[in-house]
C-alpha cells in the first residue's frame, strides 16, 4: 500500500484517467441552424460538413445575389450562391456544356424541373415570380471527396423555400 491506496485501487484509478482523459479530445463546434443569417436545418447542414474545432463563415452580398461560404478550420467545405432576376436557360445543357464550371458525375435532379446535380454540387433555377424571372441556387462542397449527392439534395430541399423568399420570390 503506497499513498494511502492499495495496488488494485491505483491501478483502477489509473485506467479511469486515462479513459476520461481520451475522451475529452478538441472542442468540436456546433452546427448553425443559420448559414451566413440564412434559416438552415441543423441535421441537412450538418450532413454536408466534416469534422472540426472551428467554423466560421463569410457572407457576400451584390442587389440580385448572395453568397455564403463556410469553413471548418480554415479551409472551405461548403458555399452557397443565389441569384435573382436571371434569365430562363436548360440548366443541364449549361452544365453538359461547362458554362456552369466543373461537376463530379452530373446528372439530373429531381429538386426542381430545371437542376443537375452532382458528387459534390448542384445547381437549381426555379420561378421567381414577385422578383421576375428566375432564381438559381448554386451549391459546392469545394474540397470534399466521395459521392454526397443524396445528402446536397436533402440540404437543397429543405433550403430552396427559404432561399426563395430571402431572394424576393
Amino acid at each position: 500500500m503506497k499513498n494511502g491506496l492499495p495496488a488494485a485501487a491505483r491501478l483502477s484509478l489509473a485506467v479511469l484517467l486515462v479513459g476520461v482523459s481520451a475522451c475529452g479530445g478538441a472542442e468540436e463546434y456546433t452546427v448553425p441552424s443559420k448559414a451566413c443569417g440564412r434559416d438552415v436545418s441543423r441535421d441537412e447542414l450538418g450532413a454536408l460538413l466534416p469534422s472540426g474545432a472551428e467554423l466560421r463563415e463569410k457572407p457576400s452580398t451584390s442587389d440580385t445575389s448572395f453568397s455564403c461560404q463556410i469553413y471548418a478550420d480554415d479551409l472551405m467545405q461548403f458555399a452557397f450562391t443565389e441569384h435573382s432576376g436571371q434569365r430562363k436557360f436548360d440548366v443541364s445543357a449549361y452544365a453538359k456544356s461547362g458554362r456552369l464550371g466543373g461537376f463530379d458525375q452530373l446528372r439530373a435532379s429531381d429538386v426542381s424541373d430545371n437542376a443537375v446535380g452532382s458528387h459534390t454540387r448542384s445547381v437549381v433555377m426555379a420561378p421567381c415570380p414577385k422578383a421576375g424571372k428566375n432564381y438559381i441556387l448554386d451549391l459546392e462542397l469545394p474540397n470534399t471527396e466521395g459521392d454526397h449527392s443524396d445528402d446536397i439534395e436533402r440540404f437543397v430541399r429543405s433550403y430552396l423555400p427559404t432561399g426563395l423568399a430571402a431572394m424576393g420570390c
